[in-house]
């Protein structure tokens, strides 16, 4: 798992920070794609075996890309669902509680909407039982050349209410090697399904999410 989810969380920073307003994949695959059509015309050493090589590393690259992004950039393990039985005795959240998560998934803000792996964020639930994500992104930089695109630093949100939960899943997930306690959750938006992953500093954060999302939903959301 460690493994994988390095390889994972490489192909997320590479395919989000950028460098001249283009994903430092994206410079990746010209890099070898000019590689592959110079070395073709046989005026430099290597030649066709130059050629061969860049194109394989290119074609690589291409399923690399796919791969992670079918994955979500993460490595999402599933656990036994019975422990995610309804608890009547627990109580939900408190409007004014927030637990500290990280959280993977489709955020939106002021109409533009954008996929995030492993932002820090909080989990609320506000009086009229929406349940809130709300993250912040940093600005950072990777490989002392790509950086995150500026209009994207700042809040981001995810809302969803109890009725639009079609399934809550515990598991553990990884990402970049350092593994948690999670719950992959399915819910109906506004246009799409959609899934968000919630990462946990301990199982007793994972619990209470669990059972505040439990308390209201539809039984068919704790499939």
């Amino acid at each position: 798992m460690g493994f994988r989810s390095r390889l994972l969380k490489l192909a997320y920073q590479l395919h989000r920070h950028e460098f001249s307003g283009r994903a430092l994949d994206r410079w990746l695959g010209i890099i070898l794609a000019v590689i592959a059509l110079v070395w073709a015309w046989g005026w430099l050493p290597g030649g066709w075996w130059v050629t061969a090589v860049a194109a394989i590393l290119l074609v690589l690259l291409i399923a690399f890309e796919l791969w992670a992004r079918r994955a979500a950039y993460v490595h999402f393990a599933p656990q036994d669902a019975a422990i995610l039985a309804p608890q009547p005795e627990k109580e939900p959240l408190k409007p004014e509680d927030k637990i500290a998560i990280r959280a993977t998934g489709h955020f939106e803000v002021e109409g533009r909407r954008q996929f995030f792996a492993d932002l820090q964020a909080f989990f609320r639930t506000f009086a009229t039982r929406e349940h809130a994500v709300i993250a912040y992104v940093p600005r950072s930089r990777f490989l002392g050349l790509g950086q995150w695109p500026s209009e994207e630093v700042g809040m981001w949100y995810i809302f969803f209410l109890p009725q639009q939960v079609i399934a809550l899943e515990p598991g553990t997930l990884a990402f970049g090697g350092q593994q948690r306690p999670a719950l992959r959750i399915a819910y109906q938006g506004a246009k799409r399904l959609e899934t968000v992953y919630l990462t946990f500093d301990s199982e007793d954060d994972r619990q209470r999410v669990q059972d505040d999302i439990l308390w209201d939903a539809e039984p068919s959301s704790s499939r």
